[in-house]
């Protein structure tokens, strides 16, 4: 199969397939850059498209795909998603949206007592069908010349949070824990039953599926994460949060986990003694950033045997090939010309592992 975008596509899910098998030699490079000699037309924003207005985002969609250059592992693609809550939304939270423009939005608490509230996916409910408007739209515009990515979906004690609040989930968690793994059973269902819809939605089991970090399997991959890990304590994250990421993750064929905070750094060893993880992406969440050297977190991860996402320049990318044991190294490359992308695969193929 090939993508009008991405004309070796084949080769690219060629290689993210040995990529998850742990077969290739060399790290996933992905790189986009401006095609030579037109006027680069960028990506829409994060949430373009929530207010219903497809149309307009089709068109720049395209032009985007048609003004770059897809290197590499690089594959095309939109991120379909109205808010880090989207899954909430889709058990039938309210959305609210900030007015600037920004396009960050959160979930509305609805639940007041858990023995008085069943949660379900809610197939007829409002985020639902603005989601299948979209993906058709966009499919309509789109299929057979770049990928849509499906929303993230934030379940676990995430979706608990978003749709109770965080301090009445901390003080559930100490006064009623039955009540919440009984909620957590719930949401767990209902996640596997949206994989499922959005599989069918999106056609999974024609074009495979990509992530919001362009990350690819033919089968299906998905972003786990709990940033309400940051609240609580390693004994409650082995309680109410690991049992049911696996759970999450056995349903996926490749499962990357979204590490946010220092705060969160406590569970990686809980975290990475879940076989079917295969990448820990680190964020190191807001007044952190670049001013911190994280090398020795970035080793932990390598020591207790799962894969990393990273950006280097093409030097820095043979010295992380080098240094790490995993092969499941992931990087986006920072190269002026497809022949810089290509002399550094190369390069990296030579490095052996």
């Amino acid at each position: 199969m090939e993508l009008e975008f991405k004309r070796d596509f084949e080769q690219a899910q060629a290689q993210w397939e040995g990529f998850w098998r742990g077969e290739n030699r060399r790290p996933m490079v992905s790189a986009v850059i401006p095609k030579p000699g037109v006027e680069p037309v960028d990506k829409p924003e994060y949430t373009a498209g929530r207010d219903g207005n497809y149309g307009p985002v089709v068109d720049q969609l395209l032009r985007y795909g048609e003004t770059h250059e897809f290197i590499g592992e690089a594959i095309p693609f939109f991120y379909l998603e109205f808010a880090a809550d989207h899954f909430a939304g889709l058990l039938g939270a309210k959305l609210h949206f900030r007015e600037d423009g920004h396009g960050y939005g959160w979930a509305e608490p609805f639940v007041r007592d858990w023995d008085e509230q069943e949660l379900r996916f809610q197939p007829n409910g409002e985020w639902w069908q603005r989601t299948v408007e979209f993906a058709q739209a966009l499919r309509g515009g789109c299929d057979g010349k770049l990928m849509i990515a499906a929303p993230t979906l934030v379940a676990s004690l995430d979706a608990l949070s978003a749709i109770r609040g965080a301090q009445n989930l901390l003080m559930d968690l100490v006064t009623q824990p039955d009540k919440v793994h009984r909620a957590l059973a719930q949401v767990t269902r209902a996640h596997g039953e949206i994989l499922d819809a959005l599989s069918e939605l999106l056609d999974f089991p024609t074009y495979g599926s990509i992530n919001r970090h362009g990350m690819y399997t033919k089968g299906r991959i998905a972003i786990p994460q709990c940033d309400f890990s940051c609240m609580i304590s390693p004994a409650m994250y082995r309680e109410f949060e690991v049992p049911y990421l696996r759970q999450e993750m056995a349903r996926l064929d490749a499962a990357e986990y979204h590490l946010d905070g220092p705060g969160a750094i406590k569970h990686l060893p809980a975290l990475c003694e879940i076989e079917e993880l295969d990448i820990v992406q680190w964020v190191p969440g807001s007044g952190f950033g670049e001013a911190q050297d994280w090398t020795w977190l970035y080793d932990r991860i390598d020591q207790l045997g799962k894969g990393q996402i990273r950006g280097a320049d093409a030097d820095g990318a043979v010295e992380l090939w080098r240094r790490y044991q995993s092969k499941k190294l992931v990087l986006g490359v920072r190269v002026a010309s497809r022949a810089e992308a290509e002399a550094l695969m190369a390069r990296l193929v030579a490095v052996g592992k």
